[in-house]
């Protein structure tokens, strides 16, 4: 028995390019699937964690994946806009909170709507205040450090597209 862990370590000893991808080889075989695995269950559990906490979403006709992927995370390609009788009509049931996610500033989305949200999400206003005026805004802690901005600055939004002269213009937004 001795004889052949010595006959197989010699082999290991002589031909080291093949050992080393043989055992990287296996390790991969080995570590691609349970990685994977691991960061599916953390990902599945950081997205249920924050669905659970929305119980109801209602948007216009669509992609269903895209209206969740835009109410929860405000990525995505935003869904067709509801006629506005129809979100007053919805936030007067007190069904839903309205949510109108169509622009940016600077790669960041820009989110209108009510103080109802903050309640729900359970924000609160590290500095500054929430808004009292048409053209101010709240920004998260991350956003305002990733954009290097505090209270009483401006961010303006993305304008949709450069070249069409009678779209929508940029809005300057004060940081409140």
């Amino acid at each position: 028995m001795i004889e052949t862990f010595y006959l197989a370590w010699r082999y290991l000893a002589f031909h080291k390019l093949k050992t080393c991808i043989l055992v990287t080889s296996v390790g991969l075989i080995v570590y691609v699937p349970v990685g994977l695995r691991v960061l599916v269950d953390q990902s599945s559990r950081q997205l249920t964690a924050r669905a659970q906490a929305t119980p109801l979403i209602i948007g216009a006709r669509g992609s269903q994946l895209e209206l969740v992927l835009n109410t929860l995370y405000f990525r995505s390609d935003y869904p067709e806009v509801q006629p506005y009788q129809e979100s007053i009509r919805v936030s007067d049931s007190r069904l839903a909170i309205p949510l109108y996610v169509r622009f940016h500033s600077q790669g960041h989305p820009i989110v209108g709507t009510t103080f109802e949200y903050f309640d729900f999400r359970a924000l609160k206003v590290r500095s500054g205040r929430l808004p009292a005026v048409i053209g101010e805004c709240v920004l998260g802690a991350r956003v305002a450090a990733d954009l290097q901005v505090q209270v009483g600055d401006h961010v303006i939004s993305s304008p949709e597209n450069l070249f069409d002269l009678a779209g929508v213009y940029p809005l300057k937004m004060r940081i409140s």
